[in-house]
């Protein structure tokens, strides 16, 4: 079933949906539990959920999205006061418009500076921006011939940082593994664990080594997602990047045990293993693990047939 054919997505039927003033119609936005707007993009293939979180005293934006129109109006029509933006991590889908704040939150990692110092040029998109890739055409103002993301600047942020909404706090925790860059939110006042693209209920990721998008690690991607199980009795619900908004705590035991089972050979007999393509590797195939409501995209080592786990 192709992309377009799953649109809409059953899933949005269960939230508010909260309608805008602004003109466009690019953007579904919907009221979650503890003051949370979802911003998602469902009409291009990546399906990306970007959260407002609401404060007392100022907002943040967790992730900008793709850029292809200006999430801010949304943001700022939503919420009339301060906005902060923070990123998940530094992948083209998730920054970009981050040039439309003075600077973004992101963590204190190499991969991060090099992103936006450079930014997200035209080439990156590659087939994303393909006519199949959006629903009803493009949106207006994108010409798919040219757009990139500008540059844009960061404001580091480290492991355990509390960043103060107003009555309400949100920790960041680094969870390389996706890339290395990688971190989540978690709001101890609601028990919500804003995953990023580390967690959601689709394909996670593990397979990058390129400039572009950083090296994917899966011991590092098992290691996070142990780290977050020993804290999940904090939590409440995952608040997704992709895909599905709100996944249930459970759901993380799962992904360590899937990660694990990988790492060890252990992997379920019969599981069927699909070749897939790449954007900007070196050629080096990719496998997919289907798992419940998730799969795992890795690496294949061409040498020896199995997989590339550094």
């Amino acid at each position: 079933m192709s992309f377009q054919e799953k649109y809409p997505r059953p899933y949005y039927s269960k939230y508010e949906q909260v309608e805008l003033d602004c003109h466009s119609d690019w953007f579904r936005v919907y009221r979650l539990p503890g003051k949370v707007f979802a911003i998602t993009e469902p009409k291009h293939c990546q399906e990306v959920n970007s959260f407002l979180i609401i404060g007392s005293q100022r907002a943040l934006l967790w992730d900008t999205g793709e850029g292809f129109f200006d999430i801010t109006e949304v943001a700022r029509e939503l919420y009339p006061g301060e906005i902060i933006a923070a990123n998940s991590h530094s992948h083209f889908d998730h920054i970009g418009c981050n040039h439309r704040f003075d600077h973004v939150l992101a963590y204190d990692d190499p991969q991060a500076h090099y992103t936006a110092e450079r930014g997200a040029p035209h080439g990156l998109f590659a087939d994303q921006l393909s006519p199949e890739m959006f629903i009803g055409g493009y949106p207006e103002g994108l010409d798919p011939e040219t757009f990139f993301v500008p540059p844009y600047r960061i404001r580091s942020v480290r492991d355990g940082q509390l960043i103060d909404l107003g009555e309400r706090i949100l920790e960041v925790i680094h969870t390389p593994g996706h890339s290395p860059d990688s971190m989540m939110l978690l709001d101890r006042t609601n028990g919500s664990l804003f995953t990023g693209d580390m967690f959601y209920q689709a394909a996670l990721y593990a397979h990058f080594d390129c400039p572009e998008f950083g090296r994917s690690d899966l011991n590092a991607y098992l290691n996070s997602m142990e780290r977050i199980q020993s804290r999940i009795q904090e939590v409440k619900a995952l608040y997704c990047s992709h895909n599905e908004l709100i996944a249930a705590p459970f759901k993380i035991k799962e992904a360590a045990d899937a990660f694990r089972s990988i790492l060890n050979g252990k992997v379920m007999e019969g599981l069927t293993v699909d070749l897939r393509h790449v954007y900007l590797e070196d050629g080096t195939a990719i496998v997919e693990y289907p798992f419940r409501e998730f799969s795992i995209v890795s690496r294949a080592s061409p040498a020896s047939g199995g997989l590339d786990y550094e």
